[in-house]
């Protein structure tokens, strides 16, 4: 019985470390793929960068950063319709140190299941509380972020779009839509029901349950839920502002309402669960909507290689923060 247990636990961690390396491998796969498309831009980039408008290149970090860091008041307000109160800034360091989970380490550990397991361990938040507030989180982006989409298709920028974009959106758009009417009408769908019939889901049959009924409770939160959504709408709109100051100091000259269009795209497609924190979808994807606009080759390989570094500091300010706490935390022991 003990070595069925042992080789259990021994092919799932053999699946997980399976999987994390397939994850590295698309990542790798994809930016190469990018850099041999555009290989004959690479030498371009030097001379780009060194004419870059310092002024506005920093703005577009601080917006791009700002738009991350609206995740902790969000979080906190979600948490709050449930009575748990945890301070906003400590939220934010746990936002960023699930950043650089998601986004430099190749784990299974992703940033929203730190997320959850950090405030379970620190403030005893019970994990379907956390779990809802961050489901909550994600969905609201999505909705806030199919709002821009549609809005910026009636202003036509669909017609920017090849065939394969178009397509993939418009197939996006059933999708969101579907996953509006779990979420506000969860025991209409009957998942914990498809669960428990499922053998190899029964187990999860119990938790699906509850699950579904504190977000068949969270309805009445009104308060918390437009509050959720003014935030990410804002996030999101911090976002739009970041990309269009990094396009002015490359000297891209393209609307407001093209970013608009473009943002939510690129984010859709990065949240696609196939690499390492987005990397080399969102950088590909980039690449071919700006080129959509026609915008120069090179100045859109050296856009998504912005974009991909102030990621990666970001994610290093989260690492640095996960450092300092653990040595904070060691120190307080002794």
């Amino acid at each position: 019985m003990e070595k069925d247990t042992d080789n259990t636990k021994s092919g799932s961690r053999l699946k997980k470390i399976l999987f994390i390396v397939l994850r590295i491998v698309i990542s790798l796969g994809l930016f190469a793929v990018l850099i041999v498309l555009n290989i004959k831009n690479l030498t371009s980039i030097p001379v780009i960068f060194k004419s870059i408008n310092i002024g506005f290149a920093i703005a577009g970090i601080f917006f791009y950063m700002l738009g991350i860091t609206l995740e902790a008041p969000r979080w906190h307000t979600l948490l709050s319709a449930n009575k748990v109160n945890i301070p906003v800034l400590y939220l934010l360091n746990s936002t960023l140190i699930g950043f650089f989970f998601s986004t430099l380490l190749p784990t299974s550990v992703g940033g929203d299941a730190y997320r959850a397991f950090d405030l379970r361990k620190t403030f005893k938040v019970s994990h379907h509380e956390n779990i809802i507030a961050i489901y909550l989180g994600r969905f609201f982006g999505i909705l806030t972020g199919g709002f821009w989409i549609i809005f910026s298709f009636l202003m036509g920028m669909y017609s920017h779009l090849n065939k394969g974009l178009l397509i993939g959106t418009i197939i996006m758009f059933p999708l969101v839509i579907l996953l509006i009417f779990i979420t506000f009408f969860p025991k209409k769908f009957k998942i914990d029901v498809f669960c428990g019939k499922v053998r190899f889901l029964k187990k999860f049959a119990c938790k699906v349950a509850q699950f579904i009924e504190i977000l068949h409770d969270f309805k009445s939160k009104k308060k918390e839920i437009f509050l959720s959504i003014f935030f990410s709408l804002v996030a999101n709109f911090c976002t739009f502002i970041s990309f269009f100051f990094i396009g002015l100091s490359l000297k891209i000259n393209l609307s407001f309402l093209a970013y608009i269009f473009i943002v939510p795209i690129m984010w859709s497609a990065s949240n696609l669960p196939i690499t390492l924190g987005g990397f080399g979808v969102r950088e590909n994807t980039l690449v071919l909507l700006l080129k959509s606009f026609n915008v120069d080759a090179a100045n859109a390989l050296t856009f998504s290689l912005i974009v991909m570094i102030i990621n990666i500091l970001i994610a290093l300010l989260g690492g640095a923060i996960y450092i300092l706490r653990n040595i904070s935390i060691r120190k307080a022991k002794k």
